[in-house]
């Protein structure tokens, strides 16, 4: 059975609006959020920066059974791998398979602003898939006494033991595009997360699905994720003028660039891109009935689970009206999570 989730943008909401989103989300069917994981947001007019860790504890203890999930969480420099594993291992504890953890290699905006140099695309796959690594083995102890040593091209562990374990099975998930990257998702993680459309994902879900069978991993119980941009409003330039906040994440190779500073991504995508490939990537309606044959289109690919990310006006009023108008018509699942039935 296919699921939906909704989406949390930390980037263009403060944390109290988007509490007030997620329990509206609850409220009208939703059990699983992803939430974005940044320090930089992609945008420099009237962004914001939340700490996403500190959110899903004041989120999932304000909700009955919501689960979260990072879209993503970059374990390259300003987070080391076992800092993640401590992290979500205590929301965990605080709220039992309520958690999952989706990795990626990041963007420079989120590691050059502290310092760091922004390294090539292989070295951060290569930091990713150690990270992965540390984070299961310190998750389930990696010997009879729990103590870790790892010796990496990137990171070393010396004796590391989380003395405070999750609760439950946490599932990790991971982002990626490349050939290289979606395969290192299928062998180690329990999910793909894809920020491609459905008639773009094909290459990608096919390489996911071939090396995990190659892998011998059983494909019905990994999850292939996939982000659906919408805006919507009964006023279209209204719409299209919320979802213009996201005009920077259409510049060409962003994902690879090392620009870190809002303000020149900004500039740069101003531009750029141009408002037809804006409403190319984003869906701006004026009839929240669209959004039910666009999110079919992603299951008819392959996907197995769709998170509604709005960019609405009128968020509040989005969820309402998507819960009521779009849910009923949509063979999905909505009361069983899968962070939950991974557990």
């Amino acid at each position: 059975m296919v699921s939906i989730g909704y989406w949390a943008a930390h980037e263009q909401y403060s944390m109290h609006d988007l509490l007030k989103f997620v329990l509206e989300a609850e409220k009208g069917g939703f059990t699983t959020t992803m939430t974005s994981d940044h320090f930089h947001p992609w945008w420099h007019d009237n962004a914001y920066g939340n700490f996403t860790w500190i959110w899903i504890a004041a989120a999932a203890e304000r909700t009955k059974r919501m689960q979260f999930v990072t879209g993503v969480t970059a374990p390259i420099y300003r987070y080391h791998p076992a800092i993640i594993a401590q992290a979500f291992a205590s929301l965990d504890v605080l709220y039992p398979g309520r958690i999952g953890l989706g990795l990626g290699s990041g963007e420079a905006m989120n590691e050059s602003p502290l310092g760091f140099d922004w390294p090539r695309a292989k070295a951060r796959l290569t930091r990713t898939k150690e990270a992965i690594q540390i984070i299961r083995e310190l998750w389930k102890g990696s010997n009879s006494d729990g103590f870790l040593n790892f010796n990496g091209e990137y990171f070393l562990m010396r004796n590391a033991k989380l003395y405070t374990p999750p609760a439950k099975r946490i599932p990790i998930y991971m982002a990626a595009t490349g050939q290289q990257a979606t395969k290192v998702a299928a062998k180690y993680s329990d999910g793909l997360i894809s920020y491609l459309g459905p008639a773009e994902a094909d290459k990608v879900l096919h390489v996911f699905d071939s090396t995990a069978e190659k892998e011998e991993r059983d494909l019905n119980s990994l999850e292939k994720i996939a982000e659906y941009k919408v805006s919507f409003s009964e006023d279209y330039e209204e719409a299209f003028k919320s979802a213009t906040f996201w005009r920077a994440t259409l510049i060409k190779n962003v994902f690879d660039s090392d620009i870190s500073d809002p303000r020149k991504l900004q500039r740069k995508a101003e531009k750029e891109v141009p408002d037809e490939k804006l409403k190319q990537s984003i869906q701006i309606t004026t009839s929240i009935e669209d959004c039910v044959r666009s999110i079919e289109e992603y299951f008819k690919a392959g996907f197995t689970r769709v998170y509604i990310h709005s960019t609405s006006p009128d968020e509040i009023k989005f969820i309402q009206m998507f819960s009521k108008k779009v849910m009923p018509h949509l063979n999905v699942e909505t009361h069983r999570g899968k962070v939950a039935a991974s557990a």
